[in-house]
């Protein structure tokens, strides 16, 4: 930018804030301050910009000493809000104005047995009888064909390398693998 168009942007600026200057300045000037044709004295303009501050100060403690009178409230009678006075229903222009229906919720899922508790030693075969040797939160178990563990899990099968469980609660089945027959 060179410096002859800088002179010339603050020069409008500066014309258009004396020009807005002139025109806000809408404020009735007291008879006395007013020129007649002659340069204002200091004494005069600062006595007029003084009587405008007390005028100013004495308007804001009138507005701040002012008691807030509202009006009573009208009664309240007892009206049915849910009809009009023609005696229908009232339109509420903020409902929803589309013509999906959403899907019913889908079904909970059946509920589950929890995974097995137990861990396998070991097992033991003796007299035609196999027990299995169990670790459930570090007690040591023996369990048998027919025994009820904890009163929720019970051992329904030994064989073939897999001991099968009854969870009593949901009376559904469960697997823990034992190893081979041998």
């Amino acid at each position: 930018m060179t410096p002859k168009q800088r002179w010339i942007i603050l020069g409008g600026l500066l014309s258009a804030t004396l020009v807005a200057g002139y025109l806000i300045d809408d404020e009735p000037v007291p008879e006395k301050t007013k020129r007649k044709g002659s340069v204002a004295s200091k004494s005069a303009a600062s006595s007029a910009a003084e009587s405008r501050r007390v005028g100013a100060k004495e308007r804001t403690t009138e507005l701040a000493a002012a008691p807030l009178n509202f009006p009573e409230p009208a009664p309240l009678e007892a009206v049915d809000e849910s009809k009009t006075e023609e005696g229908t229903k009232p339109i509420d222009p903020f409902r929803n104005k589309s013509w999906y229906v959403a899907p019913p919720p889908p079904k909970p899922p059946k509920p589950t047995a929890p995974p097995l508790p137990f861990q396998y030693l070991g097992k033991l075969s003796e007299g035609g009888e196999t027990r299995v040797f169990l670790n459930h939160q570090g007690k040591h178990i023996i369990a048998k064909v027919g025994d009820v563990i904890n009163g929720t899990y019970s051992v329904e099968e030994i064989s073939g390398g897999q001991m099968t469980f009854l969870y009593q609660p949901l009376n559904e089945k469960q697997v823990l693998g034992i190893g081979s027959d041998k």
